[in-house]
């Protein structure tokens, strides 16, 4: 068995909407270390790759950027704190301070959310690697927030894409992503033309929030997939991972804006039911070859198949 939350019984390029419910829209579980390890290497690496935003001296007057990130920022610590007893959100004197007991970190942000003080637990500090986060430092509580998430977050305006906190994406660029559509966005998924993505934008703005999974198969545990890494889809040797997003749609009507949450999470098949590998298996031999080549499973289809056995 495995952690996991879903398990594909087919691919589809349908919205597969549900009603979030009762649900958490974050989850924190015992793999928070490694997430934390992995967002923190690729913003080492470049985090002008993974945390973008658009350049706000193009904005409209009412469209205000630094007001609609303060009001996604805001709407992320306040959730958290609620979801969450080891998390806390508050202001003290002029300034705004998030408090997580997970990773022993007490960010301190202005009125303009620019971070100016970091107070860390020594506990968690010492541990591995961690004593010299955040590098580099957080440039705003925005990035703070995410950076302490396991999930990633992308922000879209008006079914625009305007910010991205997306350090472990799954084979796509935040970079190359920026300012598209809903529409734009999945251009190259085949069968997704005929989507009705203003619907889908209208309805995750008034009538969320809302969950629906992804899945693809991997050849590898690591979570950070960028396509400048070149890894997850050579499948040369035995290993084998379902590779599964938990996305989570909540429409902010003040700033006509979405936000979407991704929890991806990582499974060995190897650890799954003979069923639930059945199941998978089913699902990759119900794709065509379209289906298959934008998935990067074409060519060892028959190999993947015979491991899900």
């Amino acid at each position: 068995m495995t952690n996991l939350p879903y398990v594909p019984t087919e691919y589809s390029v349908k919205p597969g909407l549900k009603k979030l419910g009762k649900e958490n829209h974050f989850i924190v579980d015992k793999m928070h270390p490694l997430y934390m390890d992995e967002k923190h290497y690729a913003r080492k690496e470049e985090l002008g790759k993974y945390y973008i935003e658009r350049d706000s001296t193009t904005v409209p007057p009412e469209d205000n950027h630094p007001y609609l990130m303060k009001t996604i920022t805001f709407w992320l610590a306040e959730t958290l704190a609620k979801e969450y007893k080891e998390i806390s959100f508050f202001s003290e004197d002029e300034l705004y301070v998030f408090d997580n007991e997970f990773t022993g970190e007490m960010v301190y942000a202005d009125e303009q959310l620019n971070v100016v003080n970091i107070l860390k637990s020594p506990t968690y500090a010492l541990k591995d690697i961690r004593y010299r986060y955040p590098e580099p430092a957080y440039k705003t509580l925005f990035d703070a927030i995410v950076s302490q998430l396991q999930e990633d977050v992308c922000v879209m305006q008006h079914d625009e894409l305007v910010a991205t906190h997306v350090c472990l994406p799954s084979w796509w660029s935040p970079q190359e992503k920026m300012g598209m559509s809903m529409g734009e966005m999945h251009a190259d998924v085949p069968g997704m033309n005929k989507t009705a993505y203003e619907h889908i934008w209208n309805a995750c703005l008034h009538k969320g929030p809302y969950l629906r999974y992804n899945w693809t198969l991997t050849d590898t545990p690591i979570l950070n997939q960028h396509p400048s890494k070149g890894i997850g889809k050579d499948f040369d040797g035995e290993e084998l991972y379902l590779r599964a997003e938990r996305q989570i749609l909540v429409g902010l009507t003040e700033v006509n804006s979405v936000v979407f949450l991704i929890r991806t999470f990582v499974g060995d098949v190897k650890d799954m039911t003979k069923d639930e590998r059945r199941t998978i298996r089913k699902a990759v031999c119900g794709m065509n070859r379209q289906e298959l080549e934008y998935k990067g499973l074409f060519n060892v289809k028959e190999k993947l198949t015979k491991a899900l056995t």
